[in-house]
């Protein structure tokens, strides 16, 4: 996945990093109970500054950002 891809990023009930590429994907995701939980749209690349083991929805499953800055995971996913 290419760094520059657009993500909207936001965090769980215990603080970890989640993301998607589909806006409405993470609204979506977003607790009720949470109101304090935003999403943030950025890039690949800066999700991983933020933290290597931040989360990244793909083809209906999760990726650690640094798997998908490194090279391909599990096929490749554009």
């Amino acid at each position: 996945m290419p760094e520059d891809t657009l993500l909207y990023v936001f965090r769980d009930a215990e603080g970890r990093w989640l993301s998607t590429v589909d806006e409405n994907e993470a609204r979506a995701f977003v607790a009720d109970g949470l109101p304090e939980q935003t999403i943030a749209a950025m890039t690949l690349g800066e999700l991983y500054a933020i933290d290597a083991h931040a989360l990244v929805r793909a083809r209906s499953q999760y990726y650690w950002a640094s798997d998908l800055m490194t090279g391909v995971a599990r096929g490749a996913i554009t």
